[in-house]
């Protein structure tokens, strides 16, 4: 029995069990193969797409083109990435707040199909095929992975066997649909190759943490930083804590 026909069937017995159904495309090449397939079950669902304003180029007119049942949804009081990052810091590995505002938002109080597989991380291993959200904030949605078991290579032979259109990002040699810098990329170089495709995007985060730390001069970075945005975003593209990346002095200093 091979991984489509028990996906299909999956998600057409989760159709009969659960009302009002939707589906989160991010627009990579996982949300692509879960796309074809809830197409090809014929089950009834909404979809719709985070703009998280920090895409890759080209992103939303892929969606816009190739998604055409899928909403588009902005962020709320039109608070984009840069926006936050003034407002807020810069968001880290231990503290990426900037999800919660941009992408999470869309999933509140619904049932929502994600392409989720378990070999992405560890993190993601040992999940059930339908997670209960418990933050209180989310509404008790529920995320429904029909794509758990899936693997890399199979999600490609299938992308591959049917002929679906990937998003541009991938043509241009990366390997992953994301926030352009997203700290949680560990990988070393992925970042900076990342934001050498998107100088704009850089440049942006660096105007936004200069003003949030002129504004905010209680801010650890801002003290250790000294005002300086290049020290901001040498220390965040470092992948370091500030412990570990300021000198210790500068730590004494600060305290």
């Amino acid at each position: 029995m091979d991984k489509e026909y028990t996906t299909l069937k999956f998600i057409q017995k989760i159709a009969k069990s659960i009302p009002d159904l939707y589906a989160g495309n991010s627009g990579g090449k996982d949300s692509a193969v879960l796309d074809f397939l809830l197409q090809k079950s014929e089950i009834k669902y909404k979809s719709y797409y985070c703009n998280t304003t920090i895409d890759p180029h080209g992103t939303v007119s892929h969606i816009m083109k190739n998604y055409p049942h899928t909403d588009i949804l902005q962020p709320k009081n039109k608070e984009t990435f840069f926006k936050l990052v003034e407002r807020k810091g810069l968001p880290t590995r231990l503290n990426r707040y900037c999800c919660q505002y941009l992408k999470e938002f869309g999933s509140v109080g619904k049932s929502v199909f994600e392409g989720v597989r378990a070999e992405e991380s560890t993190k993601r291993q040992g999940r059930d095929y339908i997670q209960c959200d418990t933050r209180k904030w989310q509404k008790k949605a529920k995320h429904i992975y029909p794509l758990y078991d899936w693997t890399e290579k199979e999600i490609y032979n299938y992308i591959e066997k049917y002929d679906i259109k990937l998003a541009p990002c991938y043509s241009n040699g990366f390997s992953r649909l994301g926030c352009v810098g997203c700290p949680q990329v560990t990988r070393k170089g992925v970042r900076m190759k990342e934001f050498e495709s998107h100088p704009k995007y850089l440049e942006s985060i660096k105007r936004a943490i200069k003003k949030g730390m002129e504004n905010n001069p209680q801010w650890k970075i801002t003290q250790l930083a000294d005002y300086n945005e290049d020290v901001a975003i040498a220390w965040w593209l470092s992948g370091k804590t500030m412990n570990e990346y300021f000198q210790p002095n500068q730590l004494k200093l600060f305290i």
